[in-house]
């Protein structure tokens, strides 16, 4: 009786990184960011950040829930 094991190889290419992208706004810099294999960006934060009511009103230009406020880190800090 034999048995199959799989075998796992490492992959001698470097990991994909992610690219952050800093969009400056009224009242901070929104901070998003990109990976090589899906479409598109996503925020992952704030960065000087000196009105939040700037940074809401931007966030609802670009039809990002302003929840992101309270669920997003400032990364500067």
């Amino acid at each position: 009786m034999s048995t199959n094991t799989p075998t796992e190889y490492e992959s001698t290419e470097p990991e994909p990184t992610a690219e952050r992208t800093r969009v400056p706004v009224a009242g901070g810099v929104l901070v998003y960011e990109s990976h090589p294999e899906k479409v598109g960006r996503e925020l992952i934060g704030f960065e000087d950040v000196t009105d939040w009511d700037g940074v809401r009103s931007a966030l609802v230009a670009r039809g990002i829930d302003v929840g992101a406020i309270h669920h997003r880190p400032v990364l500067d800090e």
